[in-house]
């Protein structure tokens, strides 16, 4: 008798590896782990930078985990912040001493909110003084909550443009490529208008590879790339003509000048990697063989989601394979989902009628797309549940509408927000009995 994991507790199983890689991808833990107040100075990770007397910490936290982390910085240096712009997306239910002003804001897509936001970043890293510190506490998602846009734009250009990049299946860091070369807070922004104060930037990434100026699309970075490369991004993806006039004509302009008088420091707390590594310590602990396929998935996501499908129909059991990063999904069709839906629902058919395994596919911030699902989860008898219901598995995937075509199977992963963000993760299990 088999006594490895058993297939009936593949829900279970699946939920534990979930809450493993969350915990690893706890934004407040992550701060504690790496800033520290030392005497008259701040220890970041293995760095240390001196306070001199009479010198002030200001505190800029923007993206999705940016209550959370702001929350730890203060438990942490306390007084020693003099003052602070905190974004959220909604109730979080952190308290902040009143020095510190709390913005709610949008996301996906940015609003007047964000807006008043970044304008606020701008003006209070620009209060710092020489020997004052700005620690700017930056994750995915801030690129929309937060923002100051070039002279010439408008809000209703950037959100078109948005709008037109997710559209077209642009990658995460295509779309912060070009936003960074819009904005006055992004692409070393906030590091601009910090100096001659240094800026310290403690950083969650949620970009495949890991470059600092692709999260939030870099305020806390000063640009290294050719300052054409919005253009031509644009023009790869077929979207130059198509964008707002205005955006044309900030992309052609020079960039404003990337010298400060200190250079920011950034470190990245936590990435894609510690999920995937607390995920297979998980799965080792329960029994599975683990291999992780990569930590740089990209790609249409109905593609990756068949070729996953594949890959694990002909593992060797009991296995748990793992894979990390983010897929987009080019919409011919309007329909309800996100892209970790669309992989799951890709994979269904390599699967169906396969004994034993497990497909989900998750967005570890708990928002896949403009729906309230993290993801989905498919097995061999999906489709069977799906056509027992009256479902055409077939039309929901070619009109992109697998949040209603999952939700109807019990196939969606349901978290709520989960005030972190590290990319996706998708979870293949297979099982002997």
């Amino acid at each position: 008798m088999s006594r490895g994991p058993r297939y009936t507790d593949r829900l279970d199983h699946l939920a534990a590896l979930l809450g493993a890689a969350l915990a690893a991808a706890d934004p407040a833990a992550a701060v504690r782990r790496a800033l520290h107040l030392d005497g008259n100075g701040l220890r970041i990770g293995r760095s240390r930078i001196a306070l001199p007397r009479g010198s002030r910490v200001f505190l800029v936290a923007l993206g999705k985990a940016a209550p959370a982390m702001a929350s730890a910085a203060l438990e942490i240096l306390g007084k020693r912040i003099t003052a602070g712009i905190v974004t959220e997306l909604g109730p979080g239910g952190y308290v902040y001493p009143p020095s510190v002003h709390l913005i709610r804001t949008g996301h996906p897509l940015p609003d007047e909110d964000s807006l008043r936001a970044g304008r606020a970043m701008l003006a209070l890293a620009g209060q710092a003084r020489r020997g004052d510190v700005v620690l700017a506490l930056v994750s995915g998602g801030g690129s929309a909550m937060a923002e100051a846009l070039r002279p010439g734009i408008g809000l209703d250009d950037l959100r078109r443009l948005t709008t037109q990049l997710l559209l077209a299946g642009a990658p995460i860091t295509a779309v912060n490529t070009v936003r960074a070369q819009l904005s006055e807070l992004k692409g070393g922004g906030l590091a601009r208008a910090a100096s001659p104060a240094r800026l310290v930037g403690l950083l969650l990434s949620d970009v495949v590879g890991d470059d600092p100026a692709s999260v939030a699309s870099g305020p806390s970075v000063l640009p290294t790339r050719s300052p054409g490369l919005g253009r031509r991004t644009l023009e790869r993806l077929g979207l130059w003509s198509a964008v707002p006039a205005s955006v044309r004509e900030a992309l052609s302009q020079p960039a404003p000048p990337a010298t400060v008088d200190s250079p920011p420091a950034n470190l990245i707390l936590a990435r894609n990697a510690d999920l995937l590594s607390a995920a297979a310590a998980e799965a080792r602990r329960l029994g599975f063989r683990v291999q992780v396929l990569t930590e740089r998935l990209q790609g249409e996501a109905s593609t990756v989601g068949a070729r996953l499908g594949r890959r694990l129909r002909s593992s060797a059991s009991p296995a748990c394979l793992l894979a990390g990063g983010e897929t987009t999904v080019t919409l011919r069709r309007g329909g309800r989902g996100g892209r970790n839906q669309e992989l799951a629902r890709s994979a269904a058919p390599s699967l169906d009628g396969v004994d034993r395994v497990l497909l989900a596919s998750f967005a570890s911030d708990g928002i896949d797309g403009p729906t309230d699902a993290a993801g989905a989860w498919v097995d061999g008898r999906t489709i069977e549940r799906a056509r027992a219901s009256g479902l055409d598995a077939r039309q929901a995937l070619e009109t992109h509408d697998t949040y209603p075509f999952l939700g109807q199977i019990g196939a969606l992963l349901l978290t709520g927000p989960t005030g972190t963000n590290l990319n996706d993760l998708v979870i293949g299990l297979t099982y002997d009995a």
